[in-house]
């Protein structure tokens, strides 16, 4: 990863290009580069950018497709933890803006704290980026506590229709194109669903199918033991 601050710092024009799970690393790699008054772009490709990650700092300066006139282009596949260790091994200082992205990284990809790799030093990370002015009262908003009506909807839809099965191990839904636009919702929006089927006692695993494809397997969800 090392190799890619080289690049930063012999480049005129950066471009960072990412899709939405590694979206808050992306903001805080963005506002770095900033400071250091180079011109930077930052692109997510995926189609579909939650909203609950419209608080992160340059939220509306992300572009859809990439940028060939740039002289550095980072692929950025590195987790927030990844990032944060970086940027502290190099001595490269942590302002707010930064805290609250790497912040909000770590809350979406830990799922909210509650993955069972979460440990000690995890949250002492979590404490040096609240002490770099990480605004996680915002984070915790915006990824834990919001949703919109159309996932609400589909959400409704899901559990109304869930099978049980193999003795209750498995959760299985099913999803047509049809239910996504009387709902309003995209195949996204069954990923919360999906995850809420594994608190089941005995549920260890929940398949989504699409119905229009001869129940073609779209997403799978394993509860972590």
């Amino acid at each position: 990863m090392n190799n890619f601050l080289d690049g930063i710092n012999n480049a005129k024009y950066v471009v960072i290009v990412a899709d939405v799970k590694n979206l808050p690393s992306a903001s805080a790699l963005y506002t770095h580069i900033l400071r250091l008054h180079k011109k930077v772009s930052l692109v997510c490709e995926t189609e579909y950018i939650d909203k609950r990650l419209s608080f992160l700092p340059w939220f509306e300066k992300i572009k859809s497709t990439k940028i060939s006139s740039a002289d550095f282009i980072i692929e950025l596949d590195s987790s927030s933890l990844e990032l944060f260790n970086l940027f502290k091994n190099n001595n490269i200082k942590i302002n707010n803006k930064m805290a609250t992205a790497l912040y909000a990284g770590l809350l979406q990809e830990s799922n909210g704290f509650l993955n069972s790799d979460v440990n000690g030093t995890f949250f002492a990370s979590i404490k040096e980026l609240i002490e770099c002015g990480a605004d996680y009262k915002t984070c915790n908003d915006f990824i834990m506590k919001r949703t919109t009506l159309s996932a609400l909807r589909l959400k409704a839809l899901m559990l109304k229709n869930m099978l049980l099965q193999n003795s209750a191990k498995a959760a299985v839904f099913c999803i047509s194109d049809d239910d996504l636009k009387s709902t309003g919702a995209t195949l996204q929006d069954c990923n919360e669903v999906l995850e809420e089927a594994l608190m089941l006692p005995y549920v260890e695993l929940s398949v989504l199918l699409d119905t229009n494809k001869e129940y073609e397997i779209l997403k799978i969800k394993v509860k972590e033991i």
